[in-house]
């Protein structure tokens, strides 16, 4: 028996040898080695409180991906996908020139050889501060018809945030975002997620900051509005030898906002100018706010009214007529009434350039009332025609008439 199984052990050791050899070379024909390159395989970054304990914050530069190749039989290789790979950047490892070794992995396929190439990832380091900010809320939309937003408050009221010094330093605002469209009610929001902008205007990435609050809520006020005429009352005398000839205001008409109760008290505003003394025109502005009730507020983009008030100097010229000219009105019955006519009249009329431009002798049209007059020669003065206009001054002469009875 024994020497069934000895003789021609060669042959059958070499038998045994080209079975190996022939399973060897099926097996890579059937199930070859192959080599593939994947690219962009996230790095995950560990260890960070190794930066965040020296009060540092880092900023990746260079390697939060990275491509690998590997070499592996093909049916295993053609299974692979990103997923399977890990690659790791441990912070604590982080050298003199702030590079990190990325030490890449296969879990669930150990067989397969990876190229170990020096992979690195770069960061840079920064010192970690705070900054303290008012959240500003900032409303989306257009609240209904008829109301106006009085108040728009946050609580808290400051965020702090902290982050790379570079980066705090570009931060311009802090604001929380509200729809108020067709609102028409005081109302709250909750847990509303802060944003951060720059200087330009730009939203920032949250992601590579702290907050000290999450989310904030919101509380927003309504008011009723309504609109109403502005009036300005001129107060005062100018300078004397000066007239005030007119003036004009800018709105006639502003919006107010309010309790309903108390938008009832104000059916419209009556401001007040002073032009006591006053030789110049004018050209000012009035603060509307202070002629309006205390629980009534002004919401015209502009708080101010503009007045312009003309004030000229007066001027004075004489006009001369006849005694004769003088009308005699309500002449006694059964009397005749007589003017002195070796005399002529003269009058002073005051007035602006303009006015006295437009006054002649015929507008004046001079008259004597003698209603009441008695018996004989008195002295009476002259009245004049009111066509002339208040704004002319007119100096009052006076004639001797005689009333006599009739014969």
């Amino acid at each position: 028996m024994k020497e069934r199984w000895t003789r021609n052990i060669g042959l059958k050791i070499l038998s045994l040898a080209l079975a190996f050899l022939l399973w060897v070379v099926i097996l890579n024909i059937d199930d070859p080695a192959t080599t593939q390159t994947f690219n962009d395989i996230p790095v995950t970054i560990i260890n960070e409180n190794a930066i965040k304990s020296k009060d540092k914050v880092y900023d990746v530069v260079e390697g939060d991906k990275v491509d690998v190749k590997v070499k592996g039989k093909r049916s295993i290789i053609e299974k692979l996908g990103i997923e399977d790979f890990r690659a790791i950047a441990d912070l604590s490892k982080l050298s003199i020139t702030n590079a990190v070794p990325i030490d890449v992995t296969l879990p669930r396929y150990p067989e397969v050889d990876i190229d170990r190439k020096v992979m690195t990832m770069k960061v840079n380091l920064e010192n970690r501060v705070n900054g303290q900010y008012r959240i500003d809320v900032v409303e989306k939309g257009d609240v209904a018809p008829g109301y106006y937003i009085s108040a728009k408050t946050t609580s808290p009221n400051i965020l702090q945030v902290s982050g790379a010094e570079s980066l705090i330093k570009k931060i311009n605002e802090v604001v929380v975002e509200v729809n108020v469209t067709n609102r028409d009610k005081s109302f709250s929001e909750h847990d509303i997620i802060p944003k951060v902008y720059d200087k330009n205007g730009s939203l920032m990435d949250s992601s590579k900051m702290a907050f000290n609050f999450d989310k904030v809520d919101v509380s927003v006020e309504l008011l009723n509005t309504k609109t109403v005429n502005l009036f300005v009352d001129i107060k005062g005398t100018p300078f004397y030898g000066y007239e005030f000839v007119g003036f004009n205001y800018e709105p006639k008409q502003v919006v107010i906002a309010g309790k309903k109760e108390e938008l009832d008290k104000v059916p419209y505003i009556m401001a007040v100018y002073n032009i006591s003394n006053k030789r110049n025109d004018i050209e000012d502005e009035i603060n509307i706010q202070d002629y309006i009730t205390e629980n009534v507020i002004l919401i015209d983009q502009s708080q101010n009214a503009v007045i312009n008030i003309d004030i000229e100097k007066t001027e004075t010229k004489e006009i001369g007529f006849n005694a004769n000219e003088i009308e005699l009105r309500n002449v006694p019955f059964g009397t005749t009434a007589s003017v002195d006519n070796s005399s002529l009249v003269y009058v002073k009329v005051s007035g602006t350039a303009d006015e006295l431009a437009g006054i002649s002798k015929e507008d004046l049209k001079p008259y004597i009332d003698l209603s009441g007059a008695g018996i004989g020669t008195q002295e009476h003065n002259i009245q004049f025609n009111t066509s002339v206009g208040d704004e002319v001054t007119l100096s009052n002469s006076s004639v001797n008439v005689t009333l006599n009875y009739m014969d």
